[in-house]
């Protein structure tokens, strides 16, 4: 029974872990299609539209990033309960987990990085500014020219 109990846990456990990946591949197929979408919307009007696009495929993005971290979670949790399995005598990871962790978490952060910095609304865009910006960085009102935390060495 308790052999039989182990069998089903790990039956859930792979289930969940191959569903989510798959659910992350649609993720990412869903959002790069916006990314393409928006791309060519804001090429046809002027950079006018397109910009709401970018936005979802960013929280769509995000929402893989933390998804793949679910999935190779349950992916590690299975194999480590193969591991305990009567005769088994190895396992180890194969190129495909190495892969999805390469491409869903890590290529997914700067996916995610990069559609945010697309979008005209970007909280990065609005640090970068900050940092950067004449304006931001006076010391008081008199003082006419503010200076750049980093970049423009124009006097």
């Amino acid at each position: 029974s308790n052999a039989e109990g182990d069998l089903k846990t790990l039956c859930n456990r792979l289930t969940t872990w191959r569903a989510t990946g798959i659910l992350c591949l649609i993720l990412v197929l869903i959002g790069g299609g916006l990314v393409f979408a928006a791309s060519c919307c804001q090429f046809l009007t002027c950079g006018c539209c397109g910009n709401s696009l970018t936005c979802i495929s960013n929280v769509l993005f995000g929402v893989e990033v933390i998804l793949s971290i679910v999935t190779w979670s349950f992916a590690i949790s299975s194999l480590n309960l193969i591991k305990t399995g009567p005769n088994v005598t190895s396992t180890e990871y194969q190129w495909g987990f190495w892969l999805f962790l390469a491409t869903g978490t890590i290529v997914g952060v700067l996916a995610t990085w990069m559609a945010d910095w697309a979008a005209e609304d970007s909280c990065l865009r609005g640090v970068w500014h900050c940092i950067t910006c004449r304006e931001c960085r006076k010391d008081d009102d008199k003082d006419d020219r503010g200076e750049p935390l980093i970049g423009d060495s124009k006097a």
